[in-house]
């Protein structure tokens, strides 16, 4: 008779337990598809490398960024050099980047610099009129890319990157960068809506050229404090979605 109600008394403190204490719900991590798309900025060219890669990018920092609270898959199919005419051509012949875009939560695409670095390397004196001619041709491209990935995935969030003028005061190129670059980001502003965020750097290099870009050396990509700024941006407008969303 002790043993069965000891066996009485010990039930009743787990069962006391378990309505005192209910166990934890294990709740499953979201997972989030991020593909990254563009030139050698998002390839992160002018960042510090460890290991050979390339973590001080904005892409990578954007990535650690998202898995604080959840699991991310990431694809970067940036390619340096990358024109807004090769971005096109790849959207439409690259079955597999295709599929992979059809998949994907979150969109981040560089585009557009190499066309304007083409353009004044070409010909440093060119006029407006020129000028503004290869803007028109960069737009045509540009809508063209934006159609067939919403073609492809109307629901992604795309986050567009808009350019900086990499040219200090004195340097050749300083006047076709402060035309070029504001022209551009007034364009890819156009596409903001819902789910479409822009992100605009310009303001915030103007005048620390040689503070957050590799300029000084003749190269024109950010270093590593200038890719933080760019990834401080975009966490700020992604946020911004976020919370509108």
């Amino acid at each position: 008779m002790k043993l069965v109600i000891n066996w009485m008394v010990i039930c009743f403190f787990i069962l006391s337990s378990f309505l005192l204490f209910p166990s934890a719900k294990a709740e499953t991590p979201t997972t989030v598809t991020y593909i990254a798309l563009g030139d050698s900025l998002s390839a992160g060219y002018g960042s510090s490398e460890i290991n050979f890669l390339r973590i001080h990018g904005f892409v990578p920092r954007f990535v650690q960024y998202l898995r604080e609270d959840q699991l991310v898959h990431v694809e970067n199919h940036s390619v340096p050099g990358l024109s807004s005419a090769g971005l096109q051509l790849m959207l439409e012949t690259d079955i597999g980047l295709q599929n992979r875009i059809r998949n994907a939560d979150i969109i981040t695409m560089s585009i557009g610099g190499n066309d304007f670095i083409n353009t004044v390397r070409a010909n440093p004196t060119i006029g407006d009129v020129a000028l503004s001619l290869r803007m028109s041709l960069l737009e045509e491209n540009y809508r063209s890319i934006m159609n067939r990935i919403k073609e492809l995935n109307s629901d992604a969030v795309v986050i567009l990157l808009g350019l900086y003028n990499p040219y200090y005061d004195n340097h050749d190129l300083k006047a076709s960068g402060e035309k070029f670059a504001p022209m551009f980001n007034e364009f890819i502003n156009t596409f903001a809506n819902s789910n479409t965020i822009i992100v605009n750097p310009y303001e915030w290099f103007n005048g620390k050229e040689k503070k957050l870009t590799h300029i000084a050396d003749d190269d024109i990509h950010p270093n590593d404090e200038g890719y933080l700024v760019i990834h401080n941006l975009l966490v700020e407008q992604y946020e911004e979605y976020l919370k509108n969303n």
